[in-house]
């Protein structure tokens, strides 16, 4: 499905004490396999990229309300194939180019795994 602004509603959130990301309103995205809402509260480092300069400059910020679908979905153990997967989807709806949606999917995808096993 191509980019639709209407896939996610509006993400409203305020920056914590600790630096995360607090949502200050519930997150909606319309994904085909229903409809995911992050709850208002949710806490979230919005998009983690590697402070790897180059990496760093290239990726972050291209998929923030993504992102945000993807650590929900990490937090809640929905199973970690579902959650990549609605990342890489969520990506597309965001309007992320595929240069860009897919290397940062193969890296969330390989490299996740730690950080979904330490949310159980």
């Amino acid at each position: 499905m191509p980019f639709s602004d209407n896939m996610f509603s509006r993400l409203t959130h305020t920056l914590t004490r600790t630096g995360q990301w607090r949502l200050t309103l519930p997150l909606m995205y319309y994904h085909h396999s229903g409809t995911i809402v992050v709850p208002s509260g949710f806490e979230t480092d919005l998009d983690s990229v590697p402070r790897i300069p180059i990496v760093y400059a290239a990726f972050k910020g291209r998929a923030v309300k993504s992102a945000v679908v993807h650590d929900y979905l990490y937090e809640s153990q929905r199973g970690k194939a579902f959650a990549d997967r609605t990342f890489l989807d969520a990506m597309e709806h965001e309007g992320v180019p595929p240069r860009w949606r897919y290397p940062i999917y193969w890296a969330v995808a390989m490299f996740g795994g730690r950080i979904y096993s330490r949310k159980r």
